[in-house]
């Protein structure tokens, strides 16, 4: 029987364009390589007479491990339409250069020959007068475009800064208690868990993938808690919602672990091997118990060796090549005399004496209660569940970005470590990692093509890692010598920053303080932490001082950068209080500006130059491998880039020649670099192609794959074909990079995987200065500030003295600002800006659903329309990520309202794991709980 569909006319016209939309001519994998982490959806692309018409998600993931559920069927709502993109409105075709000032909207179209002429020769301007140092570039995670830009200003001696900081996703207080902010489970890990506290997470919205394995753990037992201001879209699949003021968690956390120590319900063997609780301190000075201090100095004798008490046999040593203590009962109490070596007597006691009473006085449930309001019966509930059920804490990126945000997560890992919840199965914290790309960074590593030149870095690489173990027998794990290795390498220009060791790094703090007017900003009484003893600056100037960022603190302030070069980047939309620092301050200083995208962002429209990026389904690219989901997922070209757009490794390369060509043209033979390094232009475009080798891009693909195979990361028989068949594979292990290692597990095949395994199960230790999991940390610095221990410290007012918290989070309609504009999402949400307010905040100033607003504090103001919203908390604004200034009237966003703060602590060093390291520890901005408040406009 047929139903005739009234919308098919009779002429069947409807039903042909209805059977079309079935049709195409070709099909190919694809996914979407850019920062949607942990994204690695694998779709079905569909062309139709040279265009991509449609995709599917492939849903071709196998079992893992019987009886735990499987990753499909994998996608989201921006994968689903994202060829909408590819030939809407908002893309950029052709090279365009800048007619008026800066900002003026008007363009005219050139040829990439005048485009490429025009950027090669302000590079040279720039480099004569200066430096190659002066061309700067922020930079972007996706891994298609990191790689051709990342060799692109290797090969000629350009600037790197840490991307890192620009868009503020490292988890600091993770790496002040790990030495590494990078665990991360499997998704399919989360069914294993027990207790699953949503924390400074809107899975609902950021792991749509995923968010299965969380409905699929309750329907399995676990329960689940929602900790948050607001009622999120979270929230509806919990069990329990922990409504929580904006920044305010670190009572609730430690509230919990008084419970848990007071009840006797935590884990004792966990706490002595697993943490620095058993450690002695000093209560003369609040310092670690050193060997220096019990020996004196002498060959051999260690400032970093640190002491337990045993019971029978006194002051030991606390082992730093294991964790394991075979039995020991270490102390956890007491205090005890130690006679010093110069024969005068201490008194220590354990970490955790310490901590016990600093709870005891200030954060039991009844006392937490006046800040939080969460009642003390919720706080015991669930810190019982805690210390009985395998925990998960489901963290995202937004408790790092609170100004002291690593107070925050650092009392979730002290109730992690006080109940055992870590290395094992359905449990831990995460942030995130790229870990198992090796493949990539080798490729562009290696001065000629070939497996034989793969093996050659791998053997010296194994070397320098076999010569740090014996030169220091404490160093017992491969991820240890690793960590030692990347401190030393960091001297020489910011590490590996620059491709095949040439180009220089840069840490964004300093380019923002020095070049972007945030100095006057970090020193404003009131916006940081006015308990300290100091001003900020006097903290920068012992940083520097003490070479604590030696070869990083750079761009330095008598060499402004002269050229500003984005590709994948949006530094106007991404840089907290962007436009009114950057334009004020930077851009004047930038001769010129070039954005390579595919489509005009907000940065783009105040550059100078415009240049078309391939999109995703036009260009070879792979995305980020995360333990997420342990696959390295690949996406071909399906169809030719529209209009004059090229791919990334292209237009790098077509820029060399032409820097290569004009340098000629005007004499220069040679230049170089500020720390002497020596240049020719005319062998830099052999250079960047490995002399040919390297110029199409399908042989980069190829070698990559195929260096990622023999690393071990991959299948050994995997090649770009063996990837075009099957469009994804399963990693096969960590490979040699410190994101993969610090993983710190075994790599199983048939099994979920969860970080920290190594530790709990072999007793490697932790790369901090305590070779523990670290909660006391006796830096000066900390001690000054009486953060040695995780306490509560209420947000500053960043921006002045008003009534209301803005909050912000990854949205749920765009991979940051880059789906905004996509048709399709546009009819799934008002399609416009908005900000959430509470239903008493609208009341009392009398604005109404979609009222157009003014949101405002000291820096800044921005006008959107009102989203009157029942579940947000009073005193409470909600302005979620991802829309792009020129979205709002004036192009003023709400970054604008963003300080831009960093707390000064992390311009901290010298002091074990609290040193840099690319990607890791360094300043990062905050841009959560920002004071303002609202008015309705008529």
């Amino acid at each position: 029987m047929t139903i005739a569909d009234p919308r098919l006319s009779e002429t069947g016209e409807g039903e042909a364009r209805y059977r079309a939309r079935w049709s195409w001519d070709s099909v190919t994998w694809g996914t979407h390589c850019v920062d949607c982490y942990p994204g690695n959806c694998p779709y079905r692309v569909y062309v139709r007479d040279g265009r991509v018409v449609r995709e599917e998600p492939a849903g071709s993931f196998a079992t893992v491990e019987d009886g735990v559920p499987d990753f499909n069927p994998m996608g989201c709502n921006k994968g689903a339409c994202w060829s909408r993109q590819l030939y809407d409105g908002d893309r950029l075709l052709h090279p365009l250069r800048r007619v008026g000032e800066r900002g003026s909207g008007k363009w005219e179209r050139i040829s990439w020959d005048e485009a490429c002429s025009e950027i090669a020769d302000t590079m040279l301007d720039v480099i004569e007068e200066g430096a190659p140092e002066d061309i700067a570039k922020e930079g972007t995670p996706e891994v298609a475009t990191v790689l051709p830009t990342t060799r692109f200003f290797g090969v000629f001696g350009g600037r790197q800064l840490d991307l890192h900081a620009s868009f503020n996703d490292f988890s600091i207080g993770l790496h002040e208690t790990f030495g590494k902010f990078c665990p991360v489970s499997s998704g399919d890990d989360w069914f294993k868990s027990e207790l699953v506290l949503i924390w400074h997470m809107n899975p609902a919205f950021t792991r749509i993938p995923l968010y299965h394995f969380i409905n699929e753990a309750r329907y399995h037992g676990a329960k689940v808690v929602s900790i948050s201001p607001d009622l999120n879209a979270s929230h509806m699949h919990a069990d329990l919602h922990v409504p929580m003021p904006s920044g305010d968690d670190v009572p609730f956390a430690l509230a919990m672990v008084q419970v848990i120590l007071e009840e006797g319900i935590a884990d004792w063997t966990f706490i002595r091997e697993q943490t620095d609780l058993p450690m002695l301190v000093r209560t003369d000075n609040e310092r670690y118990l050193r060997q220096t201090d019990v020996d004196g100095p002498a060959e051999g004798v260690r400032e970093d060796q640190l002491y337990h008490w045993d019971p029978e046999d006194g002051l030991i040593r606390a082992d730093r090549g294991t964790m394991h203590l075979e039995g020991r009962q270490v102390a956890l109490e007491g205090s005890y005399a130690v006679t010093l070596h110069d024969g005068t007597e201490v008194e220590v006691e354990p970490v955790l004496a310490r901590l016990r009473r600093m709870l005891d006085a200030v954060y039991t449930p009844e006392k937490q209660q006046a800040i939080t309001g969460v009642h003390p019966d919720v706080v015991r509930s669930i810190a019982r569940k805690a210390a009985t059920r395998r925990t998960n804490i489901m963290l995202g990126w937004n408790s790092c970005k609170y100004y002291h945000g690593d107070l925050i997560e650092r009392a979730m890992c002290l109730l992690l470590g006080v109940t055992g919840n870590w290395g094992k199965f359905g449990t831990g914290i995460r942030s995130w990692t790229a870990g198992s790309m090796d493949g990539h960074g080798l490729a562009m590593m290696k001065g000629r093509p070939g497996m034989e030149a793969t093996d050659a870095i791998i053997g010296m690489r194994d070397a320098a890692i076999e010569m740090v173990k014996e030169n220091d027998p404490s160093v017992t794990s491969e991820e240890l010598a690793a960590r030692e290795l990347a401190w030393l390498s960091q001297a020489e220009g910011g590490g590996p920053m620059g491709a095949a060791g040439r180009g220089r790094g840069g840490v964004q703090a300093f380019w923002w303080y020095w070049h972007a007017g945030y100095a006057e900003r970090w020193n404003t009484p009131g916006w940081g932490d006015d308990s300290l003893p100091r001003g900020f600056d006097e903290y920068f100037k012992e940083a520097l001082d003490e070479d604590w960022w030696e070869g990083v603190a750079a761009p330095g302030p008598d060499h402004p950068p002269k050229m500003l070069i984005e590709c994948g980047g949006n530094m106007l939309r991404r840089t907290r209080g962007g436009k009114t620092a950057l334009l004020e301050n930077l851009w004047p200083k930038l001769r010129m500006i070039v954005s390579i995208d595919f489509r005009i962002n907000s940065t783009g429209l105040l550059s100078d130059i415009l240049l078309p990026a391939a999109q995703h389904y036009e260009k070879l690219g792979f995305h980020i491998p995360t333990p997420h989901q342990m696959m390295m997922t690949f996406s071909d070209k399906a169809a030719e880039p529209a209009g004059e757009a090229k791919p990334e490794w292209e237009i790098f390369r077509l820029i060399l020649e032409k820097f290569s060509e004009r340098a000629a043209a005007r004499g220069i033979e040679s230049y170089q670099s500020r720390a002497g390094t020596e240049y020719i232009p005319a062998k830099l475009p052999g250079r960047y192609t490995m002399k040919g080798y390297f110029a199409d891009e399908e042989v980069v693909a190829d070698e990559q794959v195929r260096d990622a195979a023999l690393v071990g990361v991959l299948p050994e028989d995997t090649t770009l074909d063996t990837m075009r068949e099957k469009g994804h594979v399963r990693l096969t292990g960590w490979g040699m990079s410190l994101m993969g290692l610090s993983q710190a597990s075994p790599f199983e095949h048939n099994r979920t995987h969860t970080p920290f395994r190594n530790h709990v199960e072999k007793g490697d230790p932790f790369p901090t200065y305590a070779r523990r999991a670290q909660f006391y940390i006796d830096h000066p610095w900390w001690l000054e500030a009486g953060e040695e221990l995780p306490v509560y410290k209420p947000n500053p007012n960043s921006g002045g003295n008003q009534p209301l918290r803005m909050t912000s989070g990854h949205n749920r309609w765009s991979i940051h600002s880059m789906n905004q504009a996509n048709p399709v999402i546009l009819q799934t949400h008002r399609g416009e800006p908005v900000v959430e307010v509470s239903v008493e905040d609208a009341r009392q100033r009398g604005v109404e659903d979609d009222d157009l607003i003014r949101v405002w504090n000291d820096l800044a103001s921005f006008r959107c329309r009102a989203k009157v919203a029942p579940g947000v908390m009073p005193g409470q604004i909600i302005s979620y990520n991802g829309w792009d200034p020129h979205q709002y009237v004036d192009w003023m966003g709400a970054n604008e309202l963003e300080a831009g703060m960093v707390k000064w602590i992390a311009f901290a060093g010298g002091y074990g794991h609290i040193t840099y390291t690319p990607a890791e520890w360094q300043p990062v901005p905050t841009d959560r709980g920002v004071p303002c408040d609202f008015e309705k406009l008529g």
